[in-house]
């Protein structure tokens, strides 16, 4: 996808305006919530920057030699990076190979243009490979920089670039965008609520298989403070390779962030599972909720790494079993 989605035209327009009186800067950074559309704009304006004769709005022709290259990816004067496949770190080795093509002069278009996404994934050796070039780009270049969390990137990093801030769109935009995407237009406020809004990530999640594991995790979570499931095989099942371990996460931390908001406010939860979930858990002390809130944030930061994941789910999981009682012994589920 490289089209400007609606709620970016703003966003779009102040980058042409940019173009057009050649105030391009050499680097920008691209932050907001993910499945906002930063990869969408980030790649049109490359296509932009590269194309030979851009429409009035100023998209890319589509027709033009650099255009076509570009849609077959094999764009001699772009440069994605991104983790390789079943990997989460850039490594160093490819942004050095990136920071050395770079610095060659274009050979189609009239510039260069390089994308790293998502820019958090550099380690500091990384990241410290591509200061030089972040500071002094050799001749016409852009390098645009896409960050989930910006405040995780180095500062010599961030204050190298000029920043644009991603919000993410209003619930009416981004239903009214997603039902026209989706065959099943009666899904879109479901899967956007899976999504915490992201249109992009609620598109993404619109298959079958996530739905039914988002419903299955639900259950097995009340099942769990009812003393129904083990703990163990529903790690094990979590770790299934057709399941991204980030996004089980934050789908666990949406119910209990949920969960903690009822504990302070006088209106019972209505839908599930968080009425179910609520009510195993409203005699809960909030002290022991925050504890649990912290552990699950860090285990979100750890999914993206090499931890083991299907480890790191069961010690979870028994924390959210005491949560419903008392300490339990973790040999007495295998």
């Amino acid at each position: 996808m490289d089209s400007i989605l609606p709620w970016q035209q703003q966003i779009w327009q102040g980058l042409q305006r940019r173009i057009e009186q050649q105030r391009m800067p050499h680097a920008l950074l691209l932050h907001g919530p993910k499945g906002t559309g930063k990869k969408s704009l980030s790649l049109a304006l490359a296509k932009s920057l590269l194309c030979e004769q851009r429409t009035k709005s100023g998209e890319g022709c589509g027709h033009c030699n650099s255009c076509r290259l570009f849609v077959a990816h094999t764009h001699t004067d772009l440069h994605l990076l991104e983790p390789e496949e079943g990997k989460s770190v850039l490594a160093v080795d490819q942004v050095r190979g990136m920071v050395e093509k770079f610095s060659y002069t274009p050979q189609i278009a009239n510039r260069k243009v390089a994308i790293i996404n998502p820019a958090e994934t550099m380690n500091s050796s990384a990241a410290n490979s591509l200061l030089k070039t972040l500071e002094e780009p050799s001749g016409e270049a852009v390098l645009m920089l896409i960050s989930h969390a910006p405040a995780s990137l180095l500062p010599t990093i961030r204050s190298r670039c000029q920043q644009l801030a991603f919000p993410q769109p209003s619930r009416t935009e981004a239903l009214a965008w997603l039902g026209g995407q989706l065959d099943d237009k009666s899904m879109a406020d479901t899967i956007l609520g899976m999504a915490e809004g992201a249109p992009l990530r609620a598109l993404a999640l619109s298959g079958e298989g996530q739905q039914a594991h988002y419903q299955q995790m639900a259950e097995e979570l009340v099942e769990l403070l009812q003393g129904r499931a083990n703990p163990i095989r529903v790690a094990y099942r979590w770790n299934s390779k057709k399941l991204d371990p980030t996004t089980t996460l934050r789908w666990l931390q949406q119910w209990v962030t949920t969960i903690i908001k009822q504990q302070f406010s006088n209106d019972p939860a209505t839908t599930e599972p968080v009425s179910s979930l609520f009510r195993l858990l409203q005699r809960v002390d909030r002290k022991r909720f925050f504890l649990f809130s912290d552990r699950l944030n860090q285990a979100i930061r750890l999914s993206t790494t090499p931890v083991n994941k299907e480890l790191l789910f069961e010690g979870l999981l028994l924390e959210w079993i005491r949560l419903a009682g008392d300490p339990l012994d973790a040999s007495s589920f295998r």
